[in-house]
Parts: structure tokens; sequence; C-alpha cells
């Protein structure tokens, strides 16, 4: 339950300030695009903690960094609470995005070691269900908060919570210690620093200029290049040894595009399309979080009845259908979306959960936390490009650009399984024998 609570918070907190920022505007004193900056530092911040948590576990435990991560988001909290002024605010907002960043990662990981083997898909359901909690919450929440108590009520809420949090992990986690991984060496900082070039460099280029991508593709080369060469990596990259993650972790950015792209373009289509009040417009994307969280909490079951890749498939498919169901609403300006939202949902569930099974059936424990490390930041950096993409089609062609990015939309997710199909296990390998005695149900009763 702790380790649930500081999930949910981490996601909460990614979509909460969104509505405030206008009151934050006004009673701060300061430019929009400065106080824009509250939302895109946290962004930034949590996409460099991600891929570091891992590694930051293994030297001082998971149960410890969780605690430590938890504490510290509620302090930083605290102070994006007591700010007063923009700057503060932006700088502690980053710091609460470094405490936040690890924790849906390492949650992944800590309750597959404690749901090991055919348990693994009741881990992914849980944490998929709590990351989808986030943004479904988040934005009513964060109004209600601001609207009756001011913004700064929305970092104060994280105080008792995430005590709550810390105290319940404290107490009742006890994580078995990973084999033969606890590292002593000292983190890999000249890793860490390329790592925090390139992340930040591609975001920049999303969301600003894409003059920034040269210097994101040169660092993460860099990144690659040396993290490969040493014995004590600050991200060990030696899980891509493991077929099936390999081929997701290269689905994983096409997945974030379809995701967050149409998360973005759902709301324009709603209100300045359709017509709709923003507050009808919040129910119609609600539909899709239910949908969505539904078949995450069903992973279980789904998966010991269904092989991951034909979810995977069945997800690719509902969630082609509904992209190309809201183009013809877009291109139209009428139609039902209540629907073609909750299919959406329904194919975003499936994927995650087809994508979750496939990846992890045979990783083994100890890779776990640095293996959803990497799927969470490929899967939000692809979501970063889908959203810019989609504000250019929208800047350069209006109505014609929403429909026709809702149109591509319908393509990614079945682009996304060709790399899961051509990186699945080979019969017969180590790892396949591994798989199929520890790791969960045989593929043939999945």
């Amino acid at each position: 339950m702790g380790v649930l609570l500081g999930t949910v918070l981490q996601a909460v907190d990614g979509s909460i300030v969104n509505v405030a920022v206008p009151q934050i505007q006004r009673q701060l004193g300061a430019p929009l695009a400065v106080v824009g900056w509250a939302v895109t530092g946290y962004v930034l911040a949590s996409l460099l903690a991600m891929p570091l948590a891992a590694s930051l576990a293994e030297r001082i435990g998971m149960r410890e960094y969780f605690a430590g991560s938890v504490a510290f988001f509620i302090a930083a909290s605290a102070a994006c609470g007591l700010s007063r002024s923009a700057g503060a605010l932006i700088v502690f907002r980053v710091l609460q995005g470094f405490g936040a960043g690890g924790l849906l990662p390492l949650s992944q990981g800590v309750l597959m070691s404690l749901f090991p083997g055919g348990r693994r898909a009741t881990a992914v359901g849980l944490v998929g269900t709590a990351a989808v909690l986030g943004p479904l919450f988040g934005p009513p929440l964060g109004g209600l908060l601001t609207d009756v108590f001011g913004w700064r009520s929305i970092f104060w809420i994280n105080v008792p919570l995430g005590i709550a949090s810390v105290a319940l992990v404290l107490r009742y986690l006890h994580p078995p210690a990973p084999p033969e991984k606890r590292v002593s060496a000292p983190l890999d900082w000249r890793g860490a620093a390329l790592l925090a070039v390139s992340v930040t460099s591609l975001q920049l280029a999303c969301a600003h200029h894409p003059g920034f991508l040269p210097l994101a593709a040169g660092a993460s080369l860099l990144f690659v290049r040396r993290e490969r060469a040493i014995p004590a990596p600050a991200v060990d990259l030696s899980v891509l040894r493991h077929r099936p993650l390999a081929g997701t972790l290269v689905a994983a950015p096409l997945y974030g595009v379809g995701l967050y792209a149409s998360v973005f373009l759902l709301p324009l289509l709603l209100e300045q399309r359709l017509g709709m009040s923003a507050a009808m417009a919040g129910v119609v994307m609600a539909v899709g979080g239910v949908s969505s969280g539904g078949f995450m909490l069903g992973a279980q079951p789904l998966l010991n009845r269904f092989r991951a890749r034909n979810l995977c498939a069945a997800g690719a498919a509902a969630f082609a259908v509904s992209m190309l169901l809201l183009a013809r609403v877009s291109l139209h300006g009428a139609g039902e979306v209540v629907f073609a939202q909750a299919l959406r949902g329904v194919g975003t569930g499936l994927l995650y959960v087809g994508m979750q099974g496939f990846a992890f059936e045979s990783v083994p424990d100890e890779d776990v936390a640095t293996s959803a490390s990497l799927f969470f930041l490929l899967r939000q950096l692809g979501g970063s490009v889908g959203v810019a993409l989609a504000a250019v089609a929208l800047d350069q062609h209006a109505n014609a650009g929403m429909t026709a990015a809702f149109f591509l939309l319908a393509l990614m997710a079945p682009i996304s399984l060709i790399p899961m199909h051509l990186w699945q296990r080979k019969p017969g390998s180590r790892e396949a024998e591994r798989g199929a005695q520890g790791a969960g149900p045989a593929p043939e009763a999945m």
C-alpha cells in the first residue's frame, strides 16, 4: 500500500499543477512562459531520475531509496507551497521531480519481487492502475483544490499522504535482497551527466527548438558507448541481452507517441471542435481512464489465459480503430466520441499489459528495476515527441492537421508490434527455458 501510494503521488503531481498555472501566474506576477517551467522542470527532472533510480537503489537498498525518494518529494512539495517567487517555485519543482522520478519504475521492481513468477502480472496491474489514476484525477483534483484553497494547497496535500507512504514502506516493506547485485562502486557521474544532456536536449528540442536534436543525438551516442565500456555504469544496459525486453524498449517510444499525443489532442477536439464544456470534456476523458484501468487491474487473469503478444495485437487493433473514429469526428465535426474514448482506453490498457507481460516474463528480479526505468523513460520521451509533432500539425494546419494526426496515430500501435515480433525469444534458448521454468505460465498457456 505504501509503495502504491507513493506511485499515485508521483503520477498525480505530473498533471495536478497544469490547471493551477493561471492562478500561480497572477499571484506570483510572472510571465506565463516563466511559470510554464514549473511544469517543464518537473518533467525534465523526473525523466533524469528514472534511469538512475535502479543504480542508486542497488547501492543503498531498494526500501531505503524508495522511502528516501518519497521523503525528498515531501520536503520539495512543502518548499513549493512556501515559494514566494516564480524562480523559487521552479527550483523546488525540479527538486520535486528528482524525488518523484524513480518511484514509478522502482514500484514495479519492488512489487515484482513480492509477486514472483506467474504472479508478476499482479504487479503489472497494480502499478499500471496507480499510474493511470494520476492523469485521471490530477486535473480535477488540482482544479478543486485551487478554487477552494488556492494553488499552494496542491503541494501541501502531498505532505500527509507522503508521510503515510514513508511510514508504510519502512514498516511493512521487506523486499528480498537480489543476488549478486549489491553495488559498492561509486555512481558513474560522467555517464549520468551525458544522460542529463541527452534527455534535456531532446526534451527542449521537442518543446522549443529542433536545433537541440544534434546535441541530443551526440550525447546519447557517447552515453551508450561509455555505459557499455565501464564495469559500474550509471544505467546497466546489459539488460538489453533479454531479447523480448529489447524489442519492447524499441516499441516503447511508439507506444508513448500514441498514448500522450492522443491525450493531448482529445481535449482540443472535444472543446474546440465539438464545443463541449471543460467539465464535460473531463467526463469523456475519464471514460478512457476507467476502461484502461479496468484492463490493467485484470492483468493477471488476462496473462494467464492469453499470450502476451496476442493481448498486444488486440490492444493495437482497438487503439487504431479508436483513432480512426476520432479522425472521422474531427473531419466532420460530429460523431460518437464516448465509445471511441472507451475503445482508446481498452487499447492502451491491453497494450500496457501485453507489453509488460512480453518484456518481463523472463527478466530476473535483479534486472527488473533497471528494465522498468528504461521502459518508462523511453515511453515518456516518445510521448514528448508525439505531443510536439501534434502541436506542430495543429499550428500549421488547424483542423486538417488534427484529422491527419489522428490518422497517423492509428498507425503507431500496429507499428510498435514489429520490433516486439523481431526480438521475441528464440525457441530452445537458455532465456526461453528460464522463462518457462520460473517466470510464469508457459507461452502456450498464455
